[in-house]
């Protein structure tokens, strides 16, 4: 696992006059003005953090995961579409957990829109009126498309990295949902009540930690099947009198 996690490059930090003085407990050293993760405090974080998502699955719950870099974007949507697990990986909108019953409204009216389109229906509207739905369906999708499946809060946030996805860390501390985040040396870790300091720049690193808790995703659907099916042969057999 040790060398795994040093041959994706998760033992990078920032550099070393970037370093919040919270993340010091978790630097091993520094190598030419870089700060090194210690690794095996990152690897009992990343146990931690994949135990709870194991958890909220198995119990039925979804994982929203959060990752808006240019370098990591793309990894977050793709792990996130093999789960058929909402994600966001645009700006992030502010409200999306503290203020969910807005965010649904606007979900709904985007479901709404794209299933008039495809049935026809928008073809009573006016050229430049059905033009200007095509924009609202464009801004509503790019905002919208990876959490129009969530009809209610999330289980569990996984964040990829803490600048851009700060607000999110903050919302999911507001509502009570626990939030998992790779956290780089130059971050503050008490933002989530599951940091894993880590190297979050780099698209390797970032793909390692995110198999870790796919993995954990998959082992807690699985989990919920045996469950289910415990208690279906439970029903099943005849009671002791």
């Amino acid at each position: 696992m040790l060398k795994t996690m040093i041959e994706h490059n998760v033992f990078y930090g920032h550099s070393k006059s970037r370093t919040n003085p919270k993340m010091r407990p978790f630097v091993l050293s520094a190598k030419s003005g870089v700060q090194i993760v210690d690794l095996m405090k990152t690897m009992s974080q990343l146990d931690k953090a994949v135990a709870m998502v194991k958890d909220k699955v198995r119990l039925g719950g979804s994982v929203l995961f959060v990752g808006t870099t240019p370098a990591t974007k793309f990894i977050v949507k793709e792990t996130a579409q093999r789960l058929q697990m909402p994600y966001v990986t645009t700006r992030w909108l502010g409200g999306t957990l503290t203020n969910f019953k807005t965010i649904l409204t606007r979900i709904n009216h985007f479901k709404k829109l794209e299933e008039d389109k495809v049935a026809g229906r928008l073809q009573k509207y006016t050229k430049k009126e059905r033009v200007m739905i095509d924009v609202e369906l464009s801004k509503l999708d790019r905002f919208f498309r990876g959490i129009v499946g969530l009809d209610k809060l999330p289980s569990a946030v996984v964040i990829t990295e803490l600048g851009d996805g700060e607000i999110a860390a903050r919302e999911a501390k507001l509502t009570k949902i626990p939030a998992v985040a790779f956290v780089n040396t130059n971050r503050d870790p008490d933002l989530v009540k599951y940091p894993i300091a880590s190297n979050d720049r780099n698209s390797k690193s970032v793909a390692f930690l995110l198999s870790h808790i796919e993995k954990a995703v998959v082992e807690g659907r699985v989990a919920k099947e045996a469950d289910a099916a415990k208690l279906a042969e439970k029903a099943k057999a005849p009671a002791v009198k």
